[in-house]
């Protein structure tokens, strides 16, 4: 079946930008960044600036660029991983209201949700339930271990607000997207990072968490922005904070848990991709989107069925997501809760409704490595 020309995100004005900037020769060395100053990123995000953050869009690979690998990828090597972790701490939520939420109908451009795809890519679509406020809030699925890893990303680009998905894979990190945290050029890291773990309706039930470290791929950084991208992930640190006043300090993912992680699992697998797309309510609830592997592209990328738009870039795929029931736990890959790709990217035409994910590999296991190895971050 021919695929529909992909539709561009990119203003032509960003294209003529992409177009007139230097080539930058292709490295497999991850960059990284330290924040050099705790206070900016709070002091930045003020009610106003987490209410008027827009979705980054979701990158769209060019006329011909996803082009379907003659034979799925072999793993190099056998797969590495990391478990996931109940949180240790319990913290019940305790709502800090970011900002007055107001749903909006569909954006402009995207697509009509569906609860299955048209395209040879059967996918399910739906908003993570059930879901309760006031004093019951707490009895909310988004607020359960592993619904409460997944989060909203809230950045900077040039002083202007953005947001993507992204989830707690150790005690200080968090995984997403390499578009989330990088331009992928010269123009180099985004800024002001903050995750809201389990945000739901401009609430945030167990605080906003601002950043110390963020680190991407070589092959990201210096890629040119373009997807597919071979190794499109990223890694970010946030720094500990109280979780009641005169409290100790904790750790996010002592709080939240953590979602573990495999390499080179992405095809063939099923998978359960959760974020917040801003086409599906507005990007104020959890959403999660479970379909099978459909086609491998090239570099490095696997597709799958969804709906999910501008938003979701970041979010994780993870493999027998959430909890394991009496007898489960069989099976040739039967490991809970691991990421196994983040959403990189997308179409926004009708057709066809799927997304791609880079294939974590040896360049995951580089930045995993890394910033697990200043204090802390992962012990």
């Amino acid at each position: 079946m021919k695929h529909p020309t992909p539709v561009f995100c990119a203003t032509v004005q960003a294209i003529a930008l992409l177009a007139a900037a230097p080539a930058m020769a292709q490295t497999d060395q991850p960059v990284s960044k330290e924040n050099p100053d705790a206070k900016r990123a709070a002091e930045y995000w003020t009610p106003d600036r987490f209410k008027a953050a827009k979705p980054l869009p979701l990158p769209t690979p060019k006329a011909g660029e996803a082009k379907q690998e003659t034979a799925p990828p072999q793993p190099a090597s056998k797969p590495e991983s990391s478990d996931a972790q109940a949180p240790s701490v319990k913290s019940a939520p305790r709502e800090q209201r970011l900002y007055d939420a107001q749903q909006k109908g569909q954006l402009d451009g995207e697509v009509e949700p569906q609860a299955n795809g048209t395209f040879g890519a059967p996918y399910t679509s739906t908003r993570v339930f059930p879901i309760y406020t006031g004093s019951s809030a707490g009895f909310s699925a988004d607020r359960a271990y592993p619904y409460r890893t997944i989060g909203k990303l809230f950045f900077s680009i040039n002083g202007s607000p953005y947001v993507c998905s992204a989830a707690v894979i150790q005690r200080r990190v968090v995984s997403t997207a390499g578009h989330c945290v990088h331009s992928g050029d010269s123009s180099g890291f985004h800024d002001n990072f903050v995750f809201v773990p389990s945000f739901r309706d401009g609430i945030a039930p167990f605080k906003s968490w601002n950043w110390r470290y963020v680190i991407t791929t070589g092959t990201w950084a210096s890629g040119g922005g373009g997807v597919p991208n071979a190794a499109d992930y990223a890694m970010i640190e946030f720094g500990d904070q109280a979780m009641t006043t005169g409290g100790p300090l904790t750790k996010l993912g002592n709080v939240t848990g953590w979602l573990g992680w495999q390499t080179a699992s992405l095809n063939a697998n099923h998978t359960s991709k959760l974020g917040y797309p801003c086409n599906l309510d507005s990007c104020q609830k959890m959403q999660n989107v479970t379909s099978n592997s459909y086609r491998p592209t090239s570099p490095n990328n696997v597709e799958y069925g969804s709906d999910a738009r501008g938003g979701s870039s970041g979010g994780p795929w993870v493999q027998n997501f959430a909890v394991l029931a009496s007898g489960g736990g069989t099976g040739s890959n039967a490991a809970q809760n691991r990421v196994v790709g983040v959403t990189s990217y997308g179409y926004i035409s009708l057709d066809p409704k799927v997304q791609g994910a880079s294939i974590p590999d040896s360049r995951w296991v580089q930045i995993w490595n890394q910033i697990c190895a200043r204090p802390g971050n992962c012990n």
